[in-house]
């Protein structure tokens, strides 16, 4: 097995430590693995789906990174067809977009939103697949 350096800030760091204490991993590699492994599950499932989606996506982000989230949008305004912000507790933000378009625009939109250093999670929820 081959072993690799990561960084990670220390919310992040904290965030492993809570889910490995509630979890059964044996230790942080192995819930990293499996963090991997649903990544790369989802990943696939994604690229399978093809012709027009009709898809919801949903992005978590703090409220100082608005206007990163608004740039992102924008690009993709061919696919939105409806989009809701709402105001969560303490400095967070919810943005859930109703999108309809070609299935690989669609993902290359939440694929930016989810690599995005801006946002908190993403989630693509397909409707009609």
């Amino acid at each position: 097995m081959e072993i690799i350096s990561l960084s990670l800030d220390e919310e992040t760091l904290e965030k492993i430590e809570e889910i490995n204490e509630e979890g059964s991993f044996n230790g942080r590699s192995e819930l990293i693995r499996k963090a991997i492994e649903r990544l790369h599950r989802e990943t696939m499932e994604n690229s399978n789906l093809e012709g027009e989606l009709n898809a919801v996506v949903v992005a978590r982000h703090p409220h100082r990174k608005e206007q990163e989230i608004a740039k992102i949008s924008h690009d993709y305004d061919h696919v939105i067809t409806t989009q809701l912000h709402s105001k969560l507790s303490g400095d967070k933000c919810l943005e859930v977009f109703h999108t309809m378009g070609l299935a690989s625009e669609v993902i290359e939109f939440y694929n930016e939103l989810e690599g995005s250093k801006h946002t908190d999670s993403v989630t693509m929820l397909p409707q009609d697949q």
